[in-house]
């Protein structure tokens, strides 16, 4: 595996690998990797000539100071995973060497997708997620990337960001990664305790009980019953809705000729944790 570091040094290898017509897959990462990230970069491994992954804790996606701080960073573990993995190019750029691939001069179309839920609750989020995927576009010039789908907001806005400005690149879905009890992998679930960790499975339990009962349980029905039950868990609900995805809108009622997600964002202690399935 080659790491690169430097902007320079990674455009002069992508200018190499176009020219002898390899095609090149990206999966942007803030590190920390997890069985997750696993299937996202063997997939590309599957769909590409070459892998690159990138590794950047990304400070201007934080809107709480203390969750850029506090958010695990384990570059030593990650390159040996990535090692294993077989992984093509590791970009673990410095923030001096992000700040010298000019900012994207653009203004995306995203309708509902920047108002409701992790948009509202986490001002300036996508915003900059946003910026940095733009700019890893950029100098990869990729032909497609992966993005994961528990992270699904945000994946929907970044197929807008290809749709819109980079029609080239083609956005890779991929489904969630799960533990043994359902709990999605998540980067975040480092700050967990054991106890918390077999408490959290509980944010798939109500999200599968709602799929289940889906047809026979109003809207309201359905989140007073989340409530209540994370509540009893002492789970801080900071969201649970019911999207129709076409609009990424907000429901009252399912209807059988709509899609729709359920989605939900939680904290227990001081770690927030989301979430979604399809109903």
């Amino acid at each position: 595996m080659k790491q690169i570091n430097a902007v320079n040094d990674l455009l002069s290898f992508i200018q190499l690998i176009k020219q002898q017509n390899k095609t090149i897959g990206i999966v942007p990462t803030m590190g920390s990797l997890h069985s997750g990230h696993d299937s996202l970069i063997k997939r590309c491994k599957k769909e590409n000539n070459i892998t690159i992954v990138s590794i950047y804790v990304n400070p201007n996606q934080f809107n709480n100071k203390n969750d850029f701080l506090n958010y695990p960073r384990t570059l030593d573990a990650d390159i040996n995973r990535l090692k294993t993995l077989n992984c093509d190019i590791l970009f673990s750029p410095s923030d001096k060497e992000i700040s010298k691939i000019l900012n994207p001069n653009f203004k995306l179309k995203l309708g509902n997708l920047n108002k409701y839920l992790e948009a509202d609750n986490r001002p300036g989020h996508f915003e900059g997620v946003i910026n940095i995927v733009a700019k890893l576009f950029e100098i990869t010039s990729p032909n497609k990337a992966y993005f994961g789908e528990k992270d699904l907001q945000q994946l929907l806005i970044i197929k807008q960001l290809c749709l819109q400005k980079f029609k080239n690149i083609q956005v890779i879905s991929c489904a969630t990664v799960r533990n043994a009890g359902g709990l999605a992998k998540s980067s975040r679930n480092k700050h967990l305790t054991e106890k918390e960790l077999i408490i959290a499975r509980s944010i798939y339990k109500v999200l599968n009980e709602v799929k289940k009962n889906k047809l026979d349980w109003s809207v309201k029905k359905a989140k007073d019953y989340v409530r209540k039950y994370l509540n009893n868990l002492s789970i801080n609900l900071d969201y649970f809705e019911i999207i129709e995805i076409e609009k990424f809108s907000f429901t009252q009622e399912i209807n059988t000729n709509c899609n729709y997600y359920a989605m939900i964002a939680v904290t227990i202690r001081e770690t927030r944790l989301i979430d979604n399935l399809k109903l």
